[in-house]
């Protein structure tokens, strides 16, 4: 009988390189979430007139709203701005770039 060979990579087991994968995703997503927040940064700055409700704190709420939006839509938008910057660099640090 022939040995079938798995369908996926195996998981990989050095904990240096799983480090390496595991901070290069987290600092992909981070700038993602720089980028998706700039966007909407920019976006909010577009005035269509005299705020009804505007004021210093109305800006810190929609500020902290924005990050924490693009905090957790980064990586989950569907953009693929991460994984392009993941694949990109995961070649310069001897990662595996999928």
């Amino acid at each position: 009988m022939t040995d079938i060979a798995p369908l996926a990579t195996p998981a990989r087991t050095d904990p240096a390189a799983l480090r390496k994968e595991t901070r290069l995703r987290e600092a992909s997503e981070g700038f993602e979430a720089l980028f998706l927040n700039q966007i909407l940064k920019s976006g909010r700055a577009a005035s269509f007139g005299d705020e009804v409700a505007g004021g210093s704190a109305m800006e810190t709420t929609q500020s902290l709203l924005d990050a924490k939006l693009t905090e957790t839509g980064a990586g989950r938008a569907g953009l693929g701005l991460a994984d392009a910057i993941y694949r990109q660099f995961a070649g310069h640090l001897g990662v595996s770039g999928k």
